[in-house]
């Protein structure tokens, strides 16, 4: 889970970086933009491994273990999220400087969407970020292959729920930090 978390955490300095002001782009922001791309998928990613959370419940020894262990997956799960939240908030301010209005949601979708397959070929096929340089033949016939129904269930589920739990977030901590600003010290 740590090296998960790790994983998740890559996006977002990637963003802090990428898409402060004023920004320069030549060969190495666009680099370092592909690498955020690839990256990306790792923070929402967190959220899967909830299938090992049932194993870990099913061997706990003790109410309190049980409680722990629920505890543990649900601040991994936070972290994960908000790693995806920080680098979308971060990517879609920088849209709205560098692109028309009209463009920001469909290419934050897209992005998701893309966030989405990477998710399912990571839990499903096992692939990893790095695989794209190191295995684009079979990153490429994975993403060619034509899915199951019931993977294509999956995802569409997921990219509901990723979704909807990445718009909450964003909204609550939006929310939040306006009420922070509007608060003056004494």
């Amino acid at each position: 889970m740590l090296w998960n978390l790790y994983l998740a955490a890559i996006p977002t300095a990637l963003a802090f970086v990428l898409f402060r002001r004023p920004t320069r782009t030549g060969p190495v922001w666009w680099l370092t933009l592909g690498a955020w791309l690839l990256f990306l998928p790792n923070a929402p990613y967190v959220l899967t491994d909830v299938v090992h959370m049932f194993d870990d419940l099913r061997a706990a020894p003790s109410l309190g273990r049980v409680v722990a262990i629920l505890v543990l997956y649900a601040l991994f799960a936070a972290a994960g999220l908000a790693s995806y939240v920080v680098s979308l908030q971060l990517f879609r301010r920088f849209l709205h400087r560098v692109a028309p209005s009209r463009v920001v949601l469909p290419v934050l979708l897209t992005v998701h969407g893309l966030c989405v397959v990477a998710m399912g070929l990571g839990r499903i096929v096992r692939l990893n970020s790095w695989d794209v340089v190191l295995a684009p033949h079979v990153v490429l016939e994975s993403v060619l292959r034509v899915p199951h129904p019931s993977t294509v269930v999956l995802l569409s589920a997921m990219f509901v729920v990723v979704g909807a739990s990445a718009y909450v977030m964003a909204a609550v901590g939006d929310k939040a930090i306006a009420q922070l600003r509007r608060i003056k010290p004494n």
